[in-house]
C-alpha cells in the first residue's frame, strides 16, 4: 500500500478517500459538492499538486466552506408576503351620522369656549380636551385679552345652522368631517371692568365659519380647524 506522501503526491489511482482528500485544491467547488450531495469527476483527481505542507490549512478552509455552504444547494429562502394591512370599520356609517356628530361637537365647542369667556378668560385649559393645539392657541390668545382688560361675556354664541362639506375615513377608521355652520352672536355681550359694554352696536350679529373635526382613536372628535368661511350662504338657508 503506497505511504500518505505518494497518495498525497497523486501518483496513484485515486480511491475514495484519495479522491476527496485531493479535491482540497478546488476548495470552493469541493464544499459545495460535498454539501449537495455530489463529487467531482474522477478526471479531477489526477491532481499532481502536492498537498503535503498545505493540509493544515486546507482542512480548516474546507470546515469553514463547509458550514457556509448549505445555502449554495437552493435557493434564496421564500419570505411570505406581510398580511394585507387590517382595514377598520369607519367611524360613522352614513354622512348623516357624521354631521349630527360634528354639530355636537361643534356645538359642545362653542359651550365650552363661551363659558370661559364668562369667566374672564380664567382657566382657558378646559377647552384643551375638544380642539388641536392651533386652535387652543388661537382661542387662548383671546382669553388672555379677557384677562389683561378685565373682561368678561354675558350670553352665548348659539349654532343655527350646519352643512357638511365632506366626509372622509382612511382605513384605520379615522374620520375628517369638513362643515359650514352659522353662528349666532345676537345674545352675546362683553362687559369691561365697570360693566360697560365694549361690543360694537354695528357688529355682525352671525359670522359663517368653516370647520374640520378629526375622530381620535378614542373615537372623539377634535376641532382641527376654523375659519371664517367666506362662501356666504349657510345663514341664510
Amino acid at each position: 500500500m503506497p505511504s500518505d506522501r505518494w497518495v498525497a503526491l497523486g501518483f496513484f489511482q485515486c480511491r475514495p478517500t484519495v479522491k476527496i482528500f485531493l479535491y482540497f485544491r478546488h476548495l470552493g467547488l469541493f464544499a459545495n459538492h460535498l454539501a449537495c450531495g455530489k463529487f467531482p469527476p474522477d478526471a479531477l483527481c489526477r491532481s499532481t499538486v502536492t498537498l503535503m505542507h498545505r493540509r493544515p490549512l486546507l482542512v480548516a478552509l474546507s470546515l469553514t466552506l463547509l458550514a457556509a455552504s448549505p445555502g449554495a444547494c437552493t435557493g434564496p429562502a421564500s419570505i411570505p408576503p406581510p398580511p394585507p394591512p387590517a382595514v377598520e370599520a369607519p367611524l360613522f356609517a352614513t354622512d348623516e351620522e357624521a354631521l349630527e356628530a360634528a354639530t355636537a361637537a361643534y356645538a359642545e365647542f362653542l359651550a365650552v369656549s363661551g363659558q370661559i369667556l364668562r369667566d374672564g378668560g380664567s382657566d382657558p385649559e378646559r377647552l384643551k380636551p375638544l380642539v388641536s393645539d392651533e386652535v387652543y392657541e388661537s382661542e387662548a390668545e383671546g382669553f388672555r385679552t379677557f384677562v389683561m382688560n378685565g373682561y368678561s361675556a354675558r350670553g352665548n354664541a348659539t349654532l343655527e345652522s350646519v352643512a357638511l362639506q365632506q366626509h372622509n375615513a382612511s382605513n384605520d377608521g379615522v374620520s375628517e368631517i369638513q362643515i359650514f355652520a352659522c353662528v349666532s352672536l345676537e345674545d352675546v355681550d362683553v362687559l369691561d371692568a365697570t360693566g360697560q359694554s365694549v361690543v360694537n352696536p354695528d357688529r355682525t350679529s352671525r359670522l359663517e365659519y368653516e370647520a374640520l373635526f378629526i375622530s381620535t382613536r378614542d373615537e372623539v372628535l377634535i376641532l382641527e380647524r376654523e375659519s371664517v368661511w367666506d362662501g356666504g350662504g349657510i345663514c341664510g338657508q
